[in-house]
């Protein structure tokens, strides 16, 4: 089985920006700010694009040929990957581990990374609270302020890559163009909307928070053409990895036994296997099953 490239699903939150209609030549009066370019999700199941499966949707692929496309990983759940526009601040959110998600959600535990494709000049996230007072917190939750009052503001700029685990407060700030890579949860609690009145999750979202966690970016830099190829560690967690791979004219990738994802965050790539190629343009993402072996990218 060759790459698989996914038709992504485009979604209008309230706070979205209009770099994923820029960058993929989307015309009309709508603002995408969430793709889910990887998910198997209910309602956000993506359809194969192109190639013998053109159309399918990943869940019945991975009914199919689930060996083929998992390789020596148990279950079925796959790597979350969503581009995310923020022409506002998002909601101040947490997510639940996965003993609270199992035992009141049937979901997953949700944790998640975001690599920073771009941010315009004083971009910040919210990565924690600044503090450890619950009291103080909840108070500030009754009012809707609490990611005024106490959202940790962290500067990001293009190449930063931070993991949120499960338990974080947390928020993408306005201006910042991200790729999310995350677990195979869905869960969300919000503590806080700026006062944009949909529903909020607190009683929830205290449940589950971690007032410790506190993470700090990698500052893996801007992207540069000049600079030699190379591989890098962005984000480890127990539930999945993410390098940053810097191409210069083509690039060979063993694999492991299991499938992997591919995002490209600047330029474009030619992806191919023993079995097929596929074009990835700039913010798209694909999976690669884990029967391909290795393979190689372009570009």
């Amino acid at each position: 089985m060759g790459p698989l490239l996914l038709k992504p699903n485009l979604i209008s939150p309230v706070w979205s920006g209009d770099a994923i209609n820029r960058l993929r030549g989307i015309d009309g009066d709508v603002a995408y700010g969430e793709s889910f370019d990887v998910s198997v999700h209910e309602g956000l199941v993506n359809d194969v694009e192109g190639g013998p499966y053109d159309g399918t949707p990943l869940d019945v692929l991975l009914a199919e040929h689930r060996s083929e496309i998992m390789g020596d990983l148990d279950g079925d759940g796959i790597v979350q990957i969503i581009t995310m526009s923020a022409g506002q601040n998002l909601s101040v959110q947490v997510h639940p581990d996965e003993a609270y998600a199992q035992a009141h959600e049937n979901d997953h535990e949700k944790t998640e990374s975001w690599y920073i494709v771009e941010a315009k000049p004083n971009a910040t996230i919210i990565c924690g609270s600044t503090t450890d007072d619950v009291s103080a917190l909840r108070t500030a939750a009754a009012d809707d302020t609490i990611g005024e009052k106490y959202g940790r503001r962290v500067p990001v700029s293009e190449g930063d890559f931070v993991c949120v685990p499960a338990g974080t407060l947390h928020a993408l700030g306005a201006g910042v163009l991200a790729l999310e890579v995350g677990s195979f949860g869905f869960c969300t609690y919000r503590i806080c909307d700026w006062g944009r009145g949909r529903e909020l999750h607190v009683a929830q979202g205290f449940d589950v928070l971690r007032t410790e966690s506190r993470p700090e970016p990698s500052h893996l830099g801007a992207f540069d053409p000049s600079a030699p190829a190379g591989a890098r560690r962005g984000v480890t967690h127990r539930l999945f990895a993410s390098d940053v791979i810097d191409v210069r004219g083509s690039w060979a990738q063993p694999m492991e036994g299991r499938y992997e994802v591919l995002s490209c965050v600047a330029g474009s790539a030619r992806v191919r296997t023993a079995e097929g190629e596929m074009d990835l343009p700039f913010t798209r993402s694909l999976l690669m099953p884990a029967s391909a072996g290795s393979y190689t990218i372009e570009g």
